[in-house]
């Protein structure tokens, strides 16, 4: 397996002060499971293994009592000190300054110039006794309750999509799939796009006020069905189930602590 490309979005972290419910709402609804990394402080950085997948996607970080809940989008830099300074210049805000991350990469923290958190980070490598080389390429395809898509919502497409183009690299193509909704698939580091930018407040019936977000989306089986059992374990549907006019179906919901994630399927067969 090659180094991901810069700018691709592998991986994401859950800020929380409950790292219980975190668990007990995403393990039950994907099956995902949480071994734990100690931290140099003392703490406990919760990796999130999805079921089938070779490495892990994610980690939890527990935050204190009042503060920021949230996921965040984390996309690849081989150079965080430098993208940062570089970030900085196009209009991002460092939030966290660069420094080693609880998995043993680099990272930094910062917001956009439409304020959403988002991080980059050099990934640290293999989990130890996992040797990429050995494993099939199949092994890296998105397996269901794995993040296979993610979408940016924004109330200004130009300056957002500007600002990733000289921030990350990526690239865009119009998304035709839902009638009446401006939508870009985003290439980010990808030869496909692995991403979406939706433009906000114009699709009918979409609220007034509706902020800018980022968001992860989990590969499913049965969107619905899926859908459902989130509800039923404490979730909000946001966007009820919807099928693009090339297939694909997806889903926008809220979980117990108020992050927004999404499901997707594919068009079968």
């Amino acid at each position: 397996m090659s180094t991901p490309a810069g700018g691709s979005v592998i991986w994401i972290e859950i800020d929380t002060a409950d790292v219980t419910a975190v668990k007990d709402f995403y393990g039950s609804l994907f099956g995902w499971s949480f071994p734990g990394m100690p931290t140099p402080d003392g703490g406990t950085y919760h990796l999130i293994q999805p079921a089938g997948a070779p490495f892990p996607m994610g980690g939890i970080l527990e935050s204190g009592s009042g503060e920021r809940e949230g996921i965040v989008l984390s996309a690849v830099s081989m150079d965080v000190a430098g993208d940062a300074a570089r970030l900085k210049g196009l209009g991002a805000t460092v939030v966290v300054p660069p420094s080693k991350a609880a998995d043993g990469g680099d990272y930094a923290r910062l917001t956009d110039p439409r304020g959403n958190l988002f991080a980059i980070w050099t990934p640290p490598g293999p989990p130890p006794g996992v040797d990429p080389s050995q494993l099939d390429a199949s092994a890296f395809e998105p397996k269901p309750g794995s993040l296979g898509w993610f979408e940016i919502g924004t109330r200004d497409l130009d300056v957002t999509r500007t600002f990733y183009a000289q921030a990350l690299g990526w690239s865009y193509e119009p998304d035709p799939g839902v009638p009446g909704e401006t939508y870009e698939g985003v290439r980010a580091g990808t030869a496909q796009p692995s991403g979406g930018l939706r433009e906000l407040g114009q699709a009918k019936g979409q609220a007034r006020g509706v902020a800018d977000y980022t968001m992860p989306l989990f590969l499913t089986e049965e969107v619905p069905a899926t859908a459902d059992r989130a509800v039923a374990l404490g979730a909000r549907v946001d966007d009820a189930p919807t099928v693009t006019t090339y297939g694909l179906t997806f889903a926008r919901l809220t979980d117990p602590r108020g992050n927004r994630f999404g499901l997707f399927a594919p068009p079968k067969g």
